[in-house]
């Protein structure tokens, strides 16, 4: 048997991958059963298409999760949790496409592949012409795997899998958004638990404000699955707009803006305000850029559509912004009619996206925040090139490797964003659409602009273009980094422990 020399790891330690793959695997598999359950109880055709393959993934899965009981005394490296991480959305999105091909909702598998990882990011980029005429299951099962996506599936298998220690310690961090990992609690496994519990108090809440405001209990569940994980998956072709009700659009309006920010922040409002203040700082950011940003789209309005008046202006405004921003991807309306000037406010928008910690997608409003100071800093070296600069925003310090780090994310972001645009253009679609595609897809938003806007769906994209933007969404998904680390030459070298 042939052995690593002494000092040298194994390429990959599958006894601490296969458990984690494995347990998002089983959450999908119940999910599934879900689905199935309400396949039957509708009538609606769809139970073979939701109970095949849950049969055959629980007790895979399970067994699975079980070859885990030895975890906590195994250590976990940076590159298996990077390869755990990226194998079970890999993995969650395969199977979530078996049910579309088994229903007939699609017969190309790229489109099933694609509507699941549309749904697993939270993207909400779909390929559906028609969403009423889709059975109810089906419809359950999009805005589960938005809802199951929303703060990460990992993250709950963190929360409730046997793994301890440094084991969840990689596959959290490898999953999480933003410039730091923070801890809430000393064991990572109890900050995921907290996470979770903020999500779903979130989901519960906004569930009783959309019915209250006049949507009937299915929508409201399905509505809600995807607004907290500002995913946009909707019950209706048209999106919220298909309701006509200030009162849903309210309710959505609020319920984004919550998800948008970091889930971490709820908590320590109300347990541990000492630590609060960091935080406060890049969510006070968050609300006036929305505020800012509904206030110029709204003049925009006024000034390039004059029948409309302030009250439709501000309405229309308020609700596109905030679901941009946030990267749900919900509409009210066509926003690829506006002005020039707004068209192009909404690009910035989605790539600024949310808090970190959050649900939403884009680079996270704290990264702009870090990338503004750091250019300030260099502008004022110019002029004092013996100071010594601390990169701090609000009276916290960060250290000199986010700095970096937040510059190559920048940097990586960006060549990504132009990579995608000329293989998209390469396919066959035209600039605006290839540019917008890409945008859409690697801020995990749904709708862009072109042959992809706020009305159409994604139809008009070739077989070789829905897997570059699947690929895309799930780098956007897990911050660029977790994704092409897995491309470079020395993650596929067996390593120095």
């Amino acid at each position: 048997m042939n052995r690593l020399p002494a000092g040298v790891a194994p390429q990959f330690n599958w006894q601490l991958i296969v458990p984690v793959v494995s347990g998002t695997l089983l959450v999908v598999g119940l999910g599934l059963a879900a689905c199935c359950a309400v396949a039957i109880a509708s009538d609606d055709g769809a139970v073979v298409a939701f109970g095949v393959p849950a049969v055959a993934v629980l007790p895979t899965a399970a067994l699975g999760v079980m070859s885990g009981r030895r975890l906590r005394a195994m250590p976990l490296r940076a590159r298996d949790g990077f390869f755990a991480v990226a194998a079970a959305w890999v993995a969650a999105a395969l199977v979530g496409a078996v049910p579309f091909l088994l229903e007939g909702t699609f017969t190309r598998p790229v489109d099933a592949f694609f509507e699941s990882m549309s749904g697993f990011t939270t993207t909400g980029a779909t390929l559906l012409e028609e969403i009423e005429r889709v059975p109810d299951a089906v419809l359950l099962w999009r805005s589960m795997t938005q809802w199951l996506g929303g703060v990460g599936i990992v993250v709950l298998v963190v929360a409730i899998a046997p793994a301890a220690g440094l084991a969840s310690q990689r596959v959290f961090y490898a999953e999480t958004s933003g410039v730091t990992a923070d801890r809430l609690t000393p064991r990572i496994a109890d900050t995921a638990k907290i996470i979770w519990g903020v999500y779903l108090t979130l989901t519960t809440a906004g569930f009783l404000a959309y019915w209250l405001a006049g949507m009937t209990p299915w929508d409201a569940l399905n509505h809600i699955f995807t607004t907290v994980a500002t995913g946009g998956f909707s019950t209706r072709t048209a999106s919220i707009a298909a309701f006509d009700s200030l009162a849903i659009e309210l309710v959505a309006i609020v319920f984004m803006a919550a998800a948008g920010v970091n889930f971490a922040f709820y908590w320590l409002a109300l347990r541990r305000r000492d630590r609060l203040w960091p935080q406060l700082a890049e969510v006070r950011a968050y609300l006036l850029i929305l505020l800012g940003a509904i206030l110029v789209v709204t003049l925009s309005l006024l000034a390039s559509q004059e029948d409309v008046g302030l009250g439709g202006s501000l309405r229309a405004s308020a609700f596109t912004v905030v679901s941009l921003m946030t990267t749900t991807g919900y509409t009210t309306a066509d926003f690829d009619l506006w002005h020039d000037f707004a068209r192009l406010g909404m690009l910035v928008l989605m790539f600024v996206g949310a808090c970190a910690g959050s649900t939403a997608g884009g680079m996270k409003v704290i990264r702009v925040m870090l990338l503004g100071k750091t250019a300030a800093q260099e502008v004022q070296r110019q002029l004092r090139p013996k100071a010594v600069q601390v990169l701090r925003v609000r009276g916290r310090v960060y250290s000199e490797e986010v700095r970096r780090g937040v510059l190559g994310f920048f940097y990586l972001y960006v060549a990504v964003f132009v990579a995608g645009t000329l293989v998209m253009a390469a396919i066959g679609l035209d600039e605006v659409t290839a540019a917008a595609s890409v945008v859409a897809t690697l801020n995990v938003i749904g709708p862009g602009l072109g042959d992809v806007g706020a009305s159409e769906n994604y139809a008009a994209v070739p077989q070789g273009g829905l897997w570059v933007l699947s690929a895309l969404m799930l780098i956007g998904r897990l911050e660029v980094f977790t994704i092409l680390v897995l491309l470079t030459p020395a993650f596929w070298r067996p390593s120095v422990v």
